[in-house]
Order: structure tokens, then sequence, then C-alpha cells
């Protein structure tokens, strides 16, 4: 940067030469006369004069311009002009100045609320759902049975169930081994909660011995239910009804009712007739 100043510098100085050679040339040639009884010469000894008695006299303006016959010398350098500075001024310190607050125009975003509490619609009165009166709540006790709904799952004539396939239906089934050495079907698919229904060996005394299930065969299993009993009954039903049917496809049995006779839509009607009764 330097570099380029001394150039630009160097390069102004040659063109102010060259003008006032130019100028020169052409007043000689203009004047020759002149030229040696001091036309120039009494411009420069006049401009030197008025310089000097304005320096002596202290009364030289900085703002004062160059007249047409003020030359420059080349090479000389201008004094800087300083930008004055009323004292009287009030100074502005950093910590006075306040910098203006700019706001960005956006639309704001308002998250909606929920309010639990304001503005709720008024409360409509539902009317009293009567429970059945054959549905207990799994605090209560039962009380006296009124029927027992039964079903069987027997092998075809000449055959029998093979306890290697009987144990992993009855687990597909989530049935649970429990009580009274038999398995049993829960309120809940994992095996807690109340007993919905059961089911035992139809050969006496009807129990099962899980760890023996290899060497162990059957005619049948028997799967009962008790009226009343905990939740609604024909759920309870149709569950141990489903469990019976499945039962028989994946061992090639049939479903028979409590008499062993074949089931049929008939007997369903009869069995849903005989929880109805045992719900009065």
């Amino acid at each position: 940067m330097e570099n380029l100043q001394l150039v630009l510098f160097v390069l102004g100085a040659i063109a102010i030469i060259a003008v006032l050679v130019h100028g020169f040339w052409s007043i000689r040639k203009q004047h020759p006369k002149t030229a040696k009884g001091g036309g120039v010469a009494d411009l420069y000894r006049n401009a030197s004069t008025e310089h000097a008695s304005e320096v002596n006299s202290g009364h030289h303006d900085v703002n004062h311009g160059l007249t047409d016959r003020q030359v420059v010398k080349a090479g000389s350098h201008q004094p800087r002009i300083e930008p004055k500075v009323d004292a009287d001024a009030p100074v502005e310190h950093a910590s006075d100045r306040q910098e203006p607050v700019i706001t960005a125009a956006r639309d704001e975003v308002v998250e909606p609320t929920v309010s639990l509490y304001a503005e709720q619609e008024p409360e409509m009165q539902a009317e009293p759902v009567e429970e059945p009166h054959d549905t207990l709540a799994a605090t209560d006790e039962l009380p006296e049975p009124k029927d027992v709904l039964v079903l069987h799952v027997c092998a075809k004539p000449g055959e029998v169930l093979q306890g290697a396939e009987l144990l992993p239906c009855l687990l597909t089934l989530n049935f649970k081994f429990g009580e009274m050495h038999i398995f049993h079907r829960h309120e809940d698919n994992a095996g807690t909660g109340k007993v919905l229904f059961s089911m035992a060996n139809m050969v006496k005394p009807g129990v099962f011995d899980p760890d023996n299930m290899e060497q162990f065969n059957t005619p049948g299993v028997v799967m009962f239910m008790t009226l009343p009993c905990y939740g609604d009954p024909v759920m309870n039903f149709s569950i141990m009804l489903n469990s019976a049917c499945q039962l028989a496809d994946d061992l090639g049995a049939e479903v028979l009712d409590g008499e062993r006779r074949p089931w049929s839509a008939e007997l369903k009607q009869a069995y849903l007739g005989r929880i109805r009764k045992a719900a009065e």
C-alpha cells in the first residue's frame, strides 16, 4: 500500500512539473520581451512576498483557497487540516448512548393450551347402567352354584389324546396348571386373576401330571364353569366354547356337550338359556 502511494505521489509531482513547464513555455512564447523583465519573476516575487507577510502577521487563513498566482512547489506537502473540536460541546459517553431497539416483525406463535377447568361444557348426566345380576366383582365371594356348564373334548372312537400333544395346545390356549392338579383359564392371559373355567381329565380321579405328559394319554378331557361366576358369564362361556373347538381341531377330536352329545347350534342356545336362567 505504501509503494502504491509513493508511485501516485511521484506521478502527481511529474504532472505538476509538466504543467508548469508548459505554462512557462506558453508565456515566454507569447511575451518574449518581458520574460526577462520579470513577468513570471514578478509573479513569483509577489506570491512569495504575500505569503511571507501572511505568515509573519499571524493572520494566515488555512481555509483560504489558492489564487491563480500561487504555485505549489513539486514535492511539497500541504499541512493536514484537523477538524475543529468545540471544547464546550457535551461529550457523549458510550454508557449514555441509547442504542435503537430493533424488533423484527413476525407472527407470534401461540401454543394452544387445554384447560381442564375453564370453559367446560356442561356435564351430561348419564343414565345409570344396571349391572347384570350375574356379574360379580373380583372381590366378591361366589354364592352357591346354581348350574354347571360342561363341554367334553373327546378323541374319536378307537383313539386317545396324547399328553405330548395335549400340553402344548393347552399352553397355547392360556391354560395354567394349578389347584386340584387340573388346568384353569384365568381372567388374564398371563394366568392371573380369577378363574373363569377349568379343565379336568375324563378318567378318574380327573387330575394331570405335567411332569409325565409324555407318557400320558386319555380318551378325553372335560371343561366346566359354574353359574354364577366372576365377570360376564356369556363372555366366559364363549371363551370356553372357543377353547374346546380349537383343542378339538388341533388334536383331531370332537366337541360334545355335558351328556356327551355332538355339539350343535341348538345345544348352544340351550346353554345360553341356562345362563340367563341362572342370572335371574
